[in-house]
C-alpha cells in the first residue's frame, strides 16, 4: 500500500480544523462558564433551561421597570417635601402678620412670599421624568399645572361688584368689609341679586379648576411583580394642591395691602386655615407615597431572590466546571501545537533529499 505526503498532509489538517474548532467552544466555556452548544450539550433537557432563561429575563426587565417606578415615587416624595417646608414658611409668616395686621412691612412680605410660593409650587408639581410628568396623572404627556391667577382675580372683582350693586355703592378692597368677606371666604358664600359668590367655587372640579390642571384622576398603575400593581403618579387634583393654591392665590390676589386691619384679619386667616389644610393633605400625600416606595423595595427583595434561584437552576443545567473547561483548554492547545509540528515536518518532505 502507498501512503503519499499528500495524504499525510491532507489528514493533519483535517485534525488541526477540528482541534482549533473544539478549542474555540473550549474558550468560549471557560469565558461565558456555560456550554459552547447548550442544545447539544442538554439534549431533552433544552426546554427546560430555555423556561428557566424567559423567567430570569422577566423578573430582570420587572427589576429594572421597578428601578423607574422608585425614582418617580421618590422624586414626588421630594417634591412634597419642598412644597411642605414652603408651605409651612408662609404659615409661620401669616401667623405673625395676624398679630400686626397694621404692619405694612409684615403684609408686603406676606404677599411677596405667597407669590413666590405659588410659582415655585407650579414649577415643583410639573416636574418630569423622561418626559413623563408625575403628577399629571395618567395625562403623563401633558404638563399638570397651569397659573389660573387671572380666573381669581376676575372671580374676586366681580364678588365686589356684586356687593355695590347690592349695597348702592363702590365697593374695592380698600373698603370691603370683613362681614361680606367673611361671608365670601366661608362655606355658604355670599348671595347678591340671586347668585352666590364663593371664594372656593374657584377651585371646585369642572371649569373652574381646569383653569389650574390639566392632570388626570386616573392614576400611573405600574406592575412591580408578577401579582402586584401599585399608582406611580399623583394628581394635582389632590385637595392639598387645590387648598394650597387657594391660599396662595387668596393672598396675591384680593388686594391685601389695601384692606382694612380687620378685613386684612380675615383674609390672613382664611388663608391660613388653606394653608394649613394643604399641609395637612401633603403628609398624608407623603405617607402614601411613602408607603408605596416601601412596597416596591420588598417587591425587589422578592424579585431578587427569585432570580437567584432561577439563575442558580441555569447555572445546574447550563454551567460548565471551570476547572475541568480549563483543563480541557490546555490539553487541546498542546494537541494543536504537536499537530503544527507534524504538519511542519510533513511540508518539508521531499522525495530530492533521498536522491
Amino acid at each position: 500500500m502507498m501512503i503519499s505526503s499528500l495524504s499525510f498532509n491532507a489528514a493533519t489538517r483535517t485534525t488541526i480544523l477540528k482541534l482549533q474548532n473544539e478549542l474555540n467552544k473550549a474558550n468560549a466555556e471557560v469565558g461565558t462558564g456555560r456550554h459552547a452548544d447548550v442544545g447539544l450539550a442538554l439534549g431533552r433537557l433544552t426546554g427546560e433551561a430555555v423556561r428557566y432563561q424567559s423567567q430570569a429575563s422577566s423578573i430582570g426587565r420587572m427589576l429594572d421597570s421597578n428601578k423607574l417606578v422608585t425614582t418617580r415615587l421618590e422624586m414626588m416624595d421630594d417634591t412634597m417635601a419642598g412644597l411642605t417646608n414652603s408651605a409651612q414658611s408662609l404659615s409661620s409668616s401669616l401667623t405673625t402678620m395676624l398679630s400686626t395686621t397694621g404692619n405694612a412691612v409684615g403684609v408686603t412680605a406676606v404677599v411677596d412670599t405667597a407669590k413666590a410660593s405659588m410659582q415655585s409650587m407650579i414649577g415643583a408639581l410639573n416636574i418630569n421624568v423622561t418626559g413623563q410628568y408625575l403628577f399629571a396623572g395618567a395625562q403623563t404627556d401633558q404638563m399638570p399645572m397651569k397659573d389660573g391667577s387671572s380666573q381669581v382675580a376676575d372671580g374676586f372683582n366681580a364678588f365686589l361688584q356684586a356687593v355695590g350693586t347690592a349695597t348702592g355703592t363702590t365697593v374695592t378692597a380698600a373698603n370691603v368689609s370683613p362681614e361680606v368677606m367673611e361671608a365670601y371666604l366661608g362655606k355658604d358664600g355670599y348671595t347678591a341679586g340671586g347668585t352666590t359668590y364663593k371664594f372656593d367655587d374657584l377651585f371646585a372640579d369642572g371649569a373652574s379648576w381646569d383653569a389650574w390642571s390639566n392632570a388626570s384622576d386616573t392614576p400611573v398603575v405600574s406592575r412591580i411583580t408578577k401579582n402586584e400593581t401599585l399608582d406611580s403618579s399623583l394628581s394635582t387634583n389632590e385637595t392639598a394642591f387645590r387648598k394650597l393654591t387657594a391660599a396662595y392665590s387668596l393672598l396675591t390676589n384680593a388686594g391685601l395691602g389695601e384692606m382694612s386691619a380687620e378685613t386684612r384679619s380675615v383674609v390672613a386667616k382664611a388663608a391660613l386655615t388653606r394653608v394649613n389644610e394643604g399641609i395637612s393633605g401633603l403628609t398624608s400625600l407623603t405617607a402614601e407615597v411613602g408607603t408605596r416606595i416601601n412596597r416596591v423595595e420588598l417587591a425587589n427583595t422578592s424579585l431578587t431572590a427569585q432570580k437567584k434561584l432561577v439563575d442558580e437552576s441555569i447555572d445546574r443545567l447550563e454551567g460548565v466546571d471551570y476547572a475541568e473547561a480549563t483543563l480541557r483548554v490546555t490539553t487541546l492547545e498542546t494537541q494543536l501545537k504537536a499537530s503544527y509540528e507534524v504538519t511542519g515536518r510533513l511540508s518539508g518532505l521531499s522525495l530530492l533529499n533521498y536522491l
